[in-house]
C-alpha cells in the first residue's frame, strides 16, 4: 500500500521539479511520523487505562481492609473487656471456693 502511495506520490511530483520532490518526501514523512506517534498515544491511552483500573481495585481492597480492621476493633475491645473482668475476679478471688467461704466467715462483704 506504502509503495503505491509513494510510487503514485513521486509522479505528481514530477511536474514540480526537485523543490516539489522534496516537498513530497517531506509530507511523506510526516505522514509516517504521524502515524507512529498516533499509535504511541493509544497505546498510553490503553495503559493509562489499565492503570485506572488498577487504583480502582486497590480503592475497593483499602476499603475492604476497613470495614475489616473495624470489626477486628470490635473484637479487641470485647476481648480487653473479658479480661478485665476477669482480672478482677481474680483479684477478688472468687473463683476459690476455700477463700470465698473463709471471707464469709470473718464477714467480709464481696
Amino acid at each position: 500500500m506504502e509503495t503505491a502511495v509513494l510510487s503514485q506520490t513521486l509522479q505528481n511530483a514530477k511536474p514540480y521539479g526537485f523543490v516539489g520532490l522534496v516537498l513530497m518526501l517531506i509530507i511523506i514523512l510526516w505522514y509516517i511520523d504521524s502515524r507512529k506517534v498516533y499509535s504511541i498515544l493509544n497505546q498510553y491511552k490503553s495503559d493509562m487505562a489499565e492503570m485506572r483500573r488498577m487504583y480502582e481495585s486497590n480503592v475497593a481492597l483499602v476499603r475492604d481492609y476497613k470495614n475489616l480492621a473495624a470489626d477486628l476493633k470490635e473484637v479487641v475491645i470485647m476481648n480487653t473487656q473479658a479480661i478485665t473482668r476477669m482480672d478482677s475476679d481474680v483479684k477478688g478471688n472468687q473463683f476459690c471456693p476455700m477463700v470465698r467461704l473463709d471471707k464469709k466467715a470473718k464477714g467480709v462483704t464481696i
